[in-house]
């Protein structure tokens, strides 16, 4: 199953690997009191970023598949002394958050172990209030990966299997109700051969 192997992949990480594909907090614009969730939160650096950032009137969730990420995420919380943090485990393609209970969601390089990115981005606008906003960060390709490779859970769990081409990743997005995503940073590189792009993006949930 694919989500054994990203489990397997991310419990084997060092505790201080970074497992990024782009800063994202620059961009969220976050403010005291907000409720954000991080998607795919790992150890949780940037979940409890975002815990500082939002303070005592705020609160975050960050969600992870591997509950050894979220051992690691929940110590540092502990050992930071940050309260208004939550940690939990489960997919992005069921969010376990009620409809329009977040202000900002924010994901990096997660994404694109999810098998279904539209359904991702339909939970992603269900949590939004209207007017929230969220910054991700992933990757995708121009054109699509072989089927032996996109079908191959070691490859999805590696960050490059479960990449899909701009124009699928365009349609996910509008097919959740994000007509307009703006494009904030992308970078192109190569990896096993075929070439690759990172790009993060910021969209707004409007009535």
């Amino acid at each position: 199953m694919p989500n054994a192997a990203i489990v397997k992949r991310y419990t084997g990480e060092a505790p201080d690997a970074n497992l990024s594909c782009g800063g994202n907090l620059e961009f969220l614009d976050l403010q005291p009191g907000e409720r954000v969730l991080d998607l795919g939160c790992g150890s949780g650096r940037e979940t409890i970023l975002c815990a500082q950032a939002v303070g005592g009137s705020g609160f975050v969730w960050g969600l992870d598949l591997t509950p050894r990420m979220l051992e690691l995420a929940e110590k540092q919380a502990q050992a930071q002394g940050v309260a208004n943090i939550e940690f939990l485990l489960g997919t992005m393609e069921k969010i376990p958050l009620p409809e329009a209970s977040v202000d900002a969601v924010l994901s990096n390089c997660a994404i694109n172990h999810a098998p279904d990115k539209a359904r991702v981005y339909r939970e992603i606008w269900r949590v939004l209030k209207t007017g929230g906003r969220f910054v991700v960060s992933d990757i995708m390709t121009e054109y699509s990966l072989p089927d032996a490779i996109r079908q191959d859970p070691e490859m999805v769990a590696a960050c490059f299997g479960g990449a899909i081409t701009l124009a699928e990743y365009a349609e996910a997005l509008a097919a959740a109700g994000f007509a307009s995503v703006e494009v904030l940073k992308e970078r192109h590189y190569v990896k096993n051969g075929y070439a690759m792009i990172s790009r993060t993006l910021r969209g707004v949930k409007k009535t």
